[in-house]
C-alpha cells in the first residue's frame, strides 16, 4: 500500500547498518547459494505472473456468465483468452524449471536409464498440451515399431524390442526435463491440425532421439528453420553480420542438458517430397559417458 514501508525499513538507517555489521560478525550469517538465491526469485516471479493470469481468468468467467447466450464473435474471444492463459501458465512453469537446471553447477549424477522409459513419459507429460493445441501426438516408435504408453504391456510383447538397446548413461534429474521441454518447444511450433511424433534409434555406440514435426505450409519457412537450428545446435554465428535468429527457452535448455550429457544436437529433414519438407530435431546420446 502507498505510504507502507517495507519490511526493515521501520528502523533508522543507522540502527539497520548496526544491525547488519552485528549480523556479519557473529558468525551466523550463512551464505547463500547462488541456486537458492535463483529458486528464490524464480519462485516470486511466478508467483506474480500468475497473479495477474488469475485476475484475467476470472474477468472471463465473469463475462461468459454475462450473457444468456453469449455472442458468437465474444465467445471466440473468451476462447482464445483461455487458451493464451493455458499456454503462459505452461509457459511459466517451464521457465521455473529450466532457470532453475541453468543455474544448477551441480556435478551430473550419472546412471543406466532407459530412454523408451523416459521418452515414454514426456509423452504422456505433455499430451495434454498436445491436444489443447489441436496438435496430434503419436506414440512413440522405435526403429520402426510403434510403443503405445502402456509400456509394461509392450514390454511384454513377442516382438517388443530388448530394453538394453535403448540404456545410455544419464543424469535423471536432467534428462527427463530435457526430453519434456524439447517435445514442448515442438509442440509449440506445430500448426493446429498438425502432427509432432518421436522416435528411437538404437545404433552401436549411441541412441538416438528424433522429434518430427509437421512439414509448414511454405517451403522456404522449412529450408529456413533447418538453417537456424543447424547454427543454432552448432552455436555458429550469423553470417555476413546478420542478426541470429531468436530461439525458444526450451531450445537454451535442452542444448545446455544435451552438451552436459555429451550428446550432439542436429537439425535433419525427414523423407518427404521435396516441396513438403519436415523439420526434425535429433539428438544422439553416447551409450556410455567418458569420464575425466
Amino acid at each position: 500500500m502507498p505510504g507502507t514501508p517495507e519490511p526493515g525499513s521501520a528502523l533508522p538507517s543507522d540502527a539497520q547498518a548496526s544491525n547488519a555489521q552485528v549480523a556479519a560478525g557473529s558468525g551466523n550469517a550463512q551464505p547463500v547459494s547462488s541456486v537458492h538465491e535463483v529458486s528464490t526469485l524464480i519462485e516470486q516471479s511466478a508467483h506474480d505472473l500468475r497473479s495477474s493470469l488469475n485476475a484475467i481468468q476470472s474477468w472471463a468467467y465473469v463475462l461468459d456468465r454475462a450473457f444468456d447466450t453469449t455472442p458468437a464473435p465474444a465467445q471466440r474471444a473468451l476462447d482464445g483468452i483461455r487458451s493464451g492463459m493455458q499456454q503462459q501458465l505452461a509457459l511459466i512453469e517451464e521457465m521455473e524449471e529450466g532457470v532453475r537446471l541453468l543455474a544448477d553447477e551441480a556435478p551430473p549424477r550419472w546412471q543406466q536409464l532407459d530412454l523408451r522409459e523416459l521418452a515414454l513419459q514426456a509423452i504422456a507429460d505433455r499430451r495434454h498440451a498436445a491436444e489443447a493445441r489441436g496438435v496430434l501426438l503419436s506414440p512413440l516408435s522405435t526403429d520402426g515399431a510403434a510403443i503405445w504408453p502402456d509400456a509394461s504391456a509392450s514390454a511384454n510383447a513377442p516382438d517388443a524390442p530388448d530394453a538394453a538397446a535403448y540404456r545410455i548413461d544419464g543424469d535423471a534429474m536432467r534428462l527427463a526435463p530435457l526430453l519434456r521441454h524439447l517435445l514442448a518447444h515442438c509442440i509449440w511450433r506445430a500448426p493446429a491440425g498438425g502432427a509432432v511424433s518421436v522416435h528411437l534409434f538404437s545404433e552401436p555406440d549411441y541412441v538416438k532421439l528424433r522429434i518430427t514435426e509437421s512439414p509448414p505450409l511454405d517451403s522456404q519457412r522449412s529450408a529456413s528453420r533447418l538453417a537456424a537450428l543447424t547454427d543454432f545446435f552448432g552455436r555458429r554465428p550469423p553470417q555476413g553480420g546478420e542478426t541470429p535468429s531468436r530461439q525458444s527457452s526450451a531450445l537454451l535448455l535442452t542444448r545446455r542438458m544435451v552438451e552436459m550429457h555429451g550428446a550432439v544436437l542436429s537439425a535433419e529433414s525427414a523423407g518427404c517430397d521435396s516441396d513438403k519438407v519436415s523439420v526434425c530435431i535429433a539428438v544422439r546420446f553416447p551409450r556410455h559417458m567418458r569420464l575425466a
